[in-house]
């Protein structure tokens, strides 16, 4: 089944916080007494779009950080680490991190949790700056890179309470309730189009600050329609949430749009992502059967594009 990473809310970032650049300030740097653990100098919570890292002390001599990173509407998952700090370098090294998977309920509450992995090793490298930026290098799945991590206050995004608790998504009844709730313009699950899996209707609204997304469920194949803000995107995930690689990626244009596809099948897309101006879309399909390759046709993606533009 597509590795749909899903990385967690965590913490809930408030997540208001997560999501708004405003909540960038500029970290309030102690002074340190002989003696005192030089990981004191960084402590708080850093963010980059969906995500956040809390680092704080461990003990007189060591470091620890919560990861937390928000992506599907009923999954989530988290990151905690612990290691040492060297103060030349401004890097934190760990082992023997891990990650768990939270899957969520209708009602918002955690209804299971999986620990994926207890093995993980890495290192994150602050760097002096208005504001004190972070850069995580993660060894066993690569899953923040390019990306930097801003200062965001002292204190842990959900006032220090263990991950996956909260989930910051909201249902809606319709589109234009979850482009309300998202603070969009629009939203468009391309409701009524006719493509080779039959007609599209959307089972599930939702939003979060600066997203709208749209489940719709086939027979065998269930799809993810997503609008957002490009400050939310990933790189090649976009906001789709997505974190699976796949064997191909090509373009393809639709209504003069550029499309960026990806799939384990050439010509058959699996994530589709694309950016005009400042807002972002994102397709993702996933097979329900075991199917890990399925994708949609061209064709099928010029219908439901077309109709959402």
């Amino acid at each position: 089944m597509k590795k749909y990473l899903s990385l967690l809310v965590i913490m809930a970032l408030t997540l208001s916080m997560a999501f708004t650049a405003a909540s960038c300030g500029n970290k309030q740097e102690e002074t340190s007494d002989d003696g005192q653990n030089p990981i004191m100098n960084y402590v708080g919570n850093y963010v980059c779009g969906r995500a956040a890292i809390f680092i704080e002390a461990d003990g007189d001599e060591g470091a620890q950080a919560t990861v937390t990173w928000s992506s599907s509407a009923a999954e989530n998952s988290g990151w905690t680490m612990k290691g040492t700090f060297d103060e030349g370098s401004l890097t934190f090294s760990y082992k023997d991190a891990v990650r768990t998977d939270y899957v969520y309920g209708e009602d918002g509450e955690v209804a299971s949790q999986t620990e994926v992995y207890n093995d993980g090793t890495g290192t994150m490298t602050f760097k002096e700056g208005d504001p004190v930026t972070l850069t995580w290098k993660d060894d066993k799945e690569d899953a923040a890179r390019d990306m930097v991590f801003e200062f965001a206050g002292a204190a842990p995004a959900n006032g220090g309470e263990e991950v996956g608790m909260e989930n910051p998504w909201h249902e809606a009844a319709a589109a234009e309730e979850a482009a309300k709730g998202a603070s969009l313009d629009s939203f468009s699950a391309a409701e009524g189009v006719e493509i080779s899996l039959g007609e599209i209707k959307a089972d599930k609204y939702r939003y979060m600050d600066g997203m709208a997304e749209a489940v719709v469920e086939f027979p065998a194949v269930e799809m993810t329609i997503r609008k957002g803000r490009a400050d939310l995107a990933v790189d090649d995930m976009g906001i789709s949430g997505d974190y699976s690689e796949y064997a191909h990626d090509w373009t393809q244009s639709v209504k003069g749009l550029e499309i960026h596809c990806f799939g384990n099948e050439e010509g058959r897309a699996t994530r589709t992502i694309w950016q005009v101006d400042d807002t972002c879309w994102s397709i993702v399909v996933q097979g329900l059967g075991g199917d890990e390759n399925y994708g949609l046709s061209a064709d099928d993606l010029n219908s439901i594009i077309n109709a959402m533009q």
